[in-house]
């Protein structure tokens, strides 16, 4: 196992399940502090699809790239990590509203009681994650797809000569 870390194989390991689990937490984890509403359908038709995708692209390329035993860089656990820890937080922050006026809320309202501060503090939380999971999420495809360029190009040199 030369040349593989502990972390790369570790997070390579976990990648499908916990990609699983964090788009249902990112779909309805915020029921678990009595949160829910009509985000529940709005999530189900727009975020859970492209979580799916997304991370469905970077599961193919992690698990494709060349070598054995099968891991990851160090670069690329940590930009896993990072897209999982922005799932995470926009799962658990994220406002949902319900049919009645006033029925915003969110696990901030739920902990400190409903204000609009908390709202506020809520939308731009689950924003700032939100944003994070998309930068994490395209560092890790590039860093994905650059190891696999460069483990692919001493072979091209070599099959050129």
């Amino acid at each position: 196992m030369q040349g593989v870390s502990t972390l790369g194989r570790r997070v390579l390991l976990w990648m499908i399940p916990l990609n699983l689990v964090l788009i249902a937490w990112v779909w309805g984890g915020r029921m678990l502090f009595g949160v829910g509403g009509w985000f529940l359908l709005i999530y189900l038709v727009s975020a859970v699809p492209l979580l799916r995708v997304g991370l469905g692209i970077t599961t193919v390329l992690a698990f494709t790239q060349p070598g054995r035993p099968r891991s990851v860089t160090r670069r690329q656990a940590v930009a896993q990590l990072a897209v999982w820890g922005g799932m995470f937080g926009f799962g658990a922050f994220s406002v949902d509203v319900g049919d009645d006026l006033n029925s915003e809320t969110s696990l901030l309202t739920q902990l400190f009681g409903y204000s609009d501060a908390a709202l506020e503090v809520s939308w731009a939380v689950t924003m700032v994650f939100g944003a994070a999971t998309v930068v994490a999420w395209v560092a890790l495809v590039v860093t994905l797809t650059a190891g696999r360029r460069r483990q692919d190009a001493p072979d091209e040199v070599t099959a050129a000569r």
